[in-house]
């Protein structure tokens, strides 16, 4: 999508009947609206989006970093296994092979093509509070190479705060722990300065709250010029 709108911005800008069309990446506008639903919380962190694959939305001062060519927040691209799973982007051991909705289903022994993607993470949080050996073991691995891969994010950065969204969200009781051990066994700083993980207060509607403030917060920015469109 950032490639496409560099590419071709008047296709985008000129559609017929729409004043202002927003695209933007799902971990982005997350990102966006867990920083705007808190407006005296926490202006740096880390929202992380966990679904099929994974994305990262980075928060510096209160602003969305989106890195030179609008493509920063691939963390699910981050290797934490060098020589492991071959990964879809051709790479090797990419944390999406370890810690994505596929990888956490199937380490759970549960079948993914008879679990719709939107019951997967309601299935696995059952299991798990059922006290299921196999989708609890699944969830510490995962949390594990996803605190290996947030760990070299916030030593990069200088990051107090690690969110989780998207699917991760409901999954947090199970994931937080390790990766908060993975946090404090890496981060440089982290025995005088800890690093807070937490579940998104939007959960999965984080990206469509993140979207329509988007939105609204350009009428604000310009409202002569959506009065006049209007008219």
């Amino acid at each position: 999508v950032p490639a496409l709108l560099a590419e071709h911005p008047p296709l985008i800008e000129q559609v017929p009947g729409i004043p202002a069309l927003v695209v933007d990446n799902e971990a982005n506008l997350a990102a966006l609206g867990e920083l705007h639903s808190q407006p005296t919380g926490t202006s740096s962190f880390l929202h992380i989006s966990g679904e099929v694959g994974i994305g990262a939305g980075i928060v510096l001062d209160g602003a969305l970093f989106r890195g030179v060519r609008g493509w920063s927040g691939e963390i699910g691209h981050l290797p934490v296994h060098p020589e492991g799973r071959p990964c879809r982007c051709g790479g090797q051991g990419c944390l999406e092979q370890y810690a994505g909705q596929e990888a956490i289903v199937a380490a759970a022994g549960l079948a993914r093509a008879e679990l719709p993607a939107d019951t997967a993470t309601a299935r696995l949080a059952e299991l798990a509070e059922a006290g299921d050996a196999d989708a609890l073991r699944a969830l510490h691995d995962a949390g594990t190479a996803l605190g290996v891969a947030v760990a070299g994010v916030v030593n990069l950065l200088d990051l107090d705060t690690v969110v989780l969204g998207g699917g991760y969200a409901a999954l947090a009781p199970w994931l937080c722990p390790p990766v908060l051990a993975e946090i404090g066994a890496r981060v440089l700083t982290a025995a005088w300065s800890p690093v807070t993980v937490r579940p998104s207060t939007l959960g999965a509607e984080a990206a469509a709250v993140g979207a329509a403030g988007s939105v609204a917060r350009r009428i604000v920015a310009q409202p002569a010029g959506w009065l006049a469109r209007a008219g």
